[in-house]
């Protein structure tokens, strides 16, 4: 009889073992996508386009993050939360613009990362490994590069010259590629310090050196990244990963002397203990530089006071320095690593990268208002990642794909790579063998996926296609289509009245504003001078019945309204409800006595049964 409840209570707990995964993974009936699709058409058709003037400015660069490295990097981040994964979104895929960019240079069909800078930062294509100069500058061309004329200004040079205060936080060296387009201008990318310049670049400034001594570098208010070495103060033993200057200067301690002359309150970190406990209201200037190459990858950092701050850390701390300012701010703000694991075909560090870019973003949102805060996320190129086979609905997607090859009857990954120092073939009578990845730590933070082309390590290649771009705030709406990569410096220079739209901004006839000046509108639009004060009046009270905590008083109000209220809810509550709940259908945005409506009520309803 014992022995009898003993296997029942056994046949109980396999019972249990077995049929909660399958509860907890099944999959979704044919009336969760029709109301998921006809809740995407009701969300489509609430979008209102955001007119107003972008009195701040803020770009997050996914280095390396193309479309199949964005996919896999949804999908990682629902399964790190123990979810399929594809039914999931990264932050920026809920917001309500999007577009494709063309990534290609001038002189190469395949971007690197300081020419596709160049043109989403400067409005202006380059050529390949050149940084914040125009076309006429070859590689390692020293003189061009010198000449002034040849010289791209950046949306960062724009923003000093209207009055704002500008900044960037990056995971790689402050001296690399993508900073670097914001404030320097060099025939050759690799020229960060001045031992680097060689015979080919002398006469050249290194960039480094242009950072704390020539403008806009040396106006710049925020300065988070690595990079200590390049700048001549290094901590502990030099880095083998980057180069050390001959001329013996310490540009950070010049940097300091140089914000001090000038009776301004400059800081210098190297911590996440001193950056958390640094004094925002007393401070005019910072840089964190906080390793003396890149930051550590995220799986390797030190997460203790004295330790590396985290993507998100940074990307807070730099917000609440510049919010300060009365004319606005720039920020670029770059997850430079995940380009760094793909090179080396380590794609779990990479996505590791992505996610903490990710939380970066929401935890942004979450403090700046959107009615006249400009989101932009994209990235500078892609990589030759693949996702493969035919794997099952939420498999592990850096795992195994659960097929199997015809002609070797082994397993393959997912993940995998067209090029890279992943390759790992043999010969065996006269014909090429892999290796088995199920007999490797294929899960491991280091496992380098299979490559069909062998390369040295960190050497895999860009890929060329096309690269998303995502947006929220003023003129989001901008994006909408293919575009060329350098449309989206220009996109922010007229969201945000600066650059080359400094005066030349004026917005048709029928658009609308809830914030901040209006610009100059066509000759012949029709006027009408209580306008802004009317929508800013019913934007305040709809603010107000949300119940918003934004300091701003406004939350989301910029996008659909069923996003503004799913980005307030828990991932999982967004995933569970879609495809249950059922938008109200309200008035188009355009009609403005409803605007108090569409900000100040619940948009979800329950579908009726």
């Amino acid at each position: 009889m014992l022995q009898r409840s003993i296997r029942g209570v056994i046949w109980t707990l396999i019972f249990f073992a077995v049929t909660i995964p399958a509860q907890k993974r099944a999959l979704e009936d044919r009336k969760h996508w029709v109301d998921l699709a006809q809740n995407e058409i009701l969300a489509a058709l609430n979008v209102r386009e955001n007119w107003n003037v972008a009195k701040n400015v803020i770009i997050f660069l996914g280095d390396g993050m193309g479309i199949t490295v964005n996919t896999a990097g949804r999908i990682y981040k629902g399964q790190k939360k123990n979810k399929h994964g594809e039914e999931g979104f990264l932050t920026w895929e809920r917001f309500p613009n999007a577009a494709l960019l063309k990534t290609y240079t001038v002189d190469k069909q395949v971007p690197d990362s300081a020419a596709t800078a160049t043109a989403y930062l400067c409005g202006v294509k380059g050529n390949y490994y050149t940084v914040g100069v125009d076309s006429n500058v070859k590689l390692g061309d020293c003189p061009a590069g010198r000449d002034p004329d040849n010289h791209t200004p950046s949306v960062l040079a724009w923003a000093q010259d209207a009055g704002k205060d500008t900044g960037f936080v990056t995971t790689t060296r402050v001296t690399h590629a993508t900073p670097a387009a914001l404030y320097s201008h060099s025939a050759h990318r690799s020229w960060e310090c001045d031992s680097k310049l060689g015979e080919m670049g002398e006469g050249c400034k290194d960039i480094a050196d242009q950072l704390v001594s020539e403008n806009p570098g040396k106006n710049i208010k925020v300065i988070f990244g690595g990079g200590r070495q390049n700048l001549g103060a290094t901590i502990g033993e030099p880095s083998s990963f980057t180069c050390s200057r001959k001329d013996n200067r310490n540009l950070v301690e010049e940097w300091l002397k140089h914000k001090t002359d000038q009776g301004k309150t400059a800081k210098y970190i190297t911590t996440t203990s001193e950056l958390n406990s640094l004094d925002v209201a007393g401070t005019d200037y910072t840089i964190g530089l906080f390793d003396n190459s890149h930051t550590p990858f995220e799986v390797d950092r030190n997460r203790g006071p004295s330790g590396t701050p985290s993507i998100k850390e940074m990307t807070l701390k730099a917000i609440e320095l510049l919010k300060k300012a009365d004319d606005g701010y720039f920020l670029l703000v770059e997850g430079g690593r995940i380009d760094h694991a793909l090179h080396d075909t380590m794609a779990q560090r990479a996505l590791e990268e992505l996610v903490a870019m990710d939380e970066a973003v929401e935890a942004a949102l979450n403090v700046v208002n959107l009615e006249d805060t400009l989101v932009i996320v994209t990235a500078d190129h892609s990589h030759v990642m693949t996702i493969n086979g035919y794997p099952d609905r939420g498999n592990n997607i850096i795992g195994l794909s659960g097929e199997f090859s015809q002609i070797d009857k082994m397993p393959y990954t997912t993940l995998m790579f067209t090029n890279g120092p992943g390759y790992n073939y043999s010969v065996v009578d006269g014909e090429a063998r892999r290796a088995d990845p199920s007999k490797q730590d294929y899960l491991g933070v280091n496992y380098r996926y299979l490559s069909a082309v062998p390369t040295v390590p960190d050497n895999e290649t860009h890929g060329g296609e096309d690269v998303g771009v995502w947006a929220a705030g003023p003129m989001s709406h901008l994006f909408h289509r293919t575009h060329e990569q350098h449309y989206v410096a220009h996109v922010m220079a007229y969201a945000a009245c600066i650059g080359p739209n400094t005066g030349k901004c004026q917005r048709p006839a029928h658009a609308t504003f809830t914030q901040g000046p209006i610009p100059n509108r066509p000759i012949g639009a029709p006027s009408n001078p209580n306008l802004l004060e009317q929508v800013l009046a019913n934007a305040q009270a709809g603010a107000a019945a949300v119940g918003s905590t934004s300091p701003s008083g406004t939350k989301f109000p910029t996008l659909s309204p069923v996003l503004q209220q799913l980005l307030q809810d828990n991932e999982d509550k967004i995933i569970e409800s879609l495809g249950r709940e059922r938008i109200k259908k309200f008035p188009t945005h355009s009609n403005l006595p409803n605007l108090k409506e569409l900000l100040g009520q619940s948009v979800l309803e329950p579908h009726s049964m």
